[in-house]
């Protein structure tokens, strides 16, 4: 054994002891059955799924519903659609359900997939980060949204019958059932998710329609549940239920899965665990880009050297990615990113979006004291910028190296800490920001995931972006095929090459580790996993 991992495992075994000494015996009942233990690496704020969108809530929620598609390793795929026909025009989706039932036992029918969609709308965009989703391509959803009310019956969402759901778009869109995996999406009752609200799933007592349902809520401890013995598929699930346990920092996570205390960890630092495993238990889960975001926008800029591109062309051009991976120093599990999509989307050209779409930016220091001089700025007359991230090791350490590199070319970096709740906020939310910290797994396998970020209608307060590349993206909505590619590629030469809206860092997955015990698990690849068939084999 390593010894690094030897000395770990001691330590954490004598933790365990004097742990034990203290509580004065075992008060805590012991489980029963085979459950399968997993960790977290923050809280989920809510668990109705058209809030919990970001990875930490879809670790929780991935187990608890069935889709109408799911994210599989092999792209979407169908899970609760038996049958998908499409009209001629790619406006109508007619899809027949499978047999499938909620842990009280009722039937999952069309009419919950009708109300799950009304559900997610009448939360509003202001806490639904993918009502997009459905607002953009669903007939009459802006209205329904702004009518804020569940009366109204008239959008593009139908129940033909009990087993057959019928969807009308806006605009053909060929990725269309690559969106039916997300939360806004899921099937739900009314006589349990009330209109208007989504504190109800943070409370035990609900039916899923999934392989497993909630027992016990604890958003800041743990979350456990049982197997649902009604899911159609429940013969296929070896385990009796899930522990998601919440472990923030990520020495404890990986001390709790070298004692075994839980099976499969998700909050971990790639630089300490690439030296530990090899890929027997080590693994990348989704496709990230890691980049900074520059406050652009004339509305929202407080900065107002941002709005000169040549600022903007001066940080792209003046950071070495290659010494920022060199730095986090995580093996092959990070890698110098020079466009905004990653690696490992798809393109029918040759299978890798990244790959057809080259190299957008570059590291020429000399270039960028150009960029910056014609701006006015110069390292005897630097420019102030503040850079604003939410802290941990990964984020501290490309912090530090933007700052160092950043102030050769004559640009003194400020950097600005805050919590992850505050931070998203004040960047998201009010635009409060001059340069910051961003990342974005994939939401589905196409390079849209990526490049719709910078567009206005995305965006809660925009930004970053402009009129023009709008227009673009408003052109490949409805475009198809090579066309359509070719048209994402331009849009995202555009917003990096030529306007350095956003400056690509690097790219990466999330450094897990699973035992070699546990089997059937798969990474959706979004950044979280899918545990239905998951299995324990010790």
């Amino acid at each position: 054994m390593n010894m690094k991992k030897l000395f770990t495992l001691l330590l954490a075994v004598l933790m365990v002891v004097s742990l034990a000494a203290c509580s004065g015996g075992g008060n805590t009942p012991e489980k029963t059955g085979k459950v399968f233990k997993y960790a977290v690496g923050d809280s989920p704020n809510y668990l109705d799924p058209a809030i919990a969108s970001d990875s930490i809530g879809s670790y929780v929620i991935n187990q608890f519903y069935y889709p109408l598609y799911y994210f599989s390793p092999n792209g979407i795929l169908p899970a609760a659609a038996a049958d998908t026909k499409v009209s001629d025009d790619g406006l109508v989706y007619t899809i027949t359900l499978v047999d499938n039932k909620w842990s009280d036992g009722k039937a999952v029918t069309a009419d919950d997939f009708v109300y799950g969609v009304k559900h997610a709308l009448s939360l509003g965009d202001a806490e639904v980060s993918y009502l997009a989703w459905i607002t953009d391509y669903i007939v009459n959803a802006k209205n329904y949204v702004a009518a804020n009310t569940d009366t109204m019956t008239d959008i593009g969402v139908k129940a033909l019958d009990d087993k057959t759901v019928e969807y009308t778009l806006v605009k053909p869109c060929s990725f269309f059932t690559s969106l039916l995996w997300g939360g806004v999406y899921y099937p739900l009752r009314p006589d349990f998710a009330p209109s208007g609200d989504y504190t109800w799933a943070n409370t035990v007592g609900y039916p899923t329609c999934g392989a497993f349902t909630p027992t016990f809520i604890d958003t800041a401890a743990k979350i456990e549940s049982v197997k649902n013995p009604n899911w159609f598929d429940a013969a296929k699930v070896k385990v009796d239920g899930l522990e998601c346990k919440v472990i923030t920092d990520m020495e404890s996570q990986l001390m709790a899965y070298q004692t075994e205390e839980i099976d499969f960890a998700t909050s971990l630092s790639a630089g300490t665990v690439s030296k530990l495993y090899d890929d027997k238990e080590l693994f990348a889960s989704g496709n990230v880009n890691y980049y900074m975001e520059l406050n652009m926008r004339p509305e929202t800029a407080t900065n107002k050297a941002l709005l000169d591109v040549n600022v903007r062309k001066a940080i792209l051009y003046g950071i070495d990615r290659q010494a920022i991976v060199d730095a986090i120093d995580a093996g092959t599990i990070y890698y110098p990113l020079y466009g905004f999509v990653p690696h490992g989307i798809v393109d029918p050209t040759d299978g890798d979006f990244r790959t057809t779409g080259g190299d957008l930016c570059k590291y020429d220091p000399d270039a960028a004291k150009e960029f910056l001089a014609k701006a006015g700025y110069s390292t005897d007359k630097p420019l102030e910028l503040e850079y604003y991230y939410n802290q941990n090791t990964t984020h501290d350490t490309v912090a530090a190296v933007l700052k160092s590199q950043l102030a050769e070319i004559g640009i003194n970096l400020t950097l600005k800490t805050g919590d992850v709740r505050t931070f998203f906020d004040d960047r998201d939310n009010q635009g409060h920001y001059e340069a910051a910290r961003g990342a974005m797994s994939a939401d589905y396998n196409d390079a849209l995931t990526y490049l719709d970020m910078a567009t206005f209608s995305y965006q809660t307060k925009a930004s970053w972006g402009d009129t023009t590349y709008d227009a673009l993206m408003l052109e490949i909505a409805s475009m198809s095929g090579q066309e359509r590619i070719a048209k994402l590629h331009e849009a995202e030469k555009y917003l990096v090459e030529e306007q350095a809206m956003v400056v690509p860092l690097f790219g990466y997955g999330s450094a897990c580790l699973r035992h070699t015990y546990v089997t059937g698990d798969f990474d959706n690849g979004q950044g979280n996993s899918i545990f239905w068939y998951v299995n324990i084999n010790k």
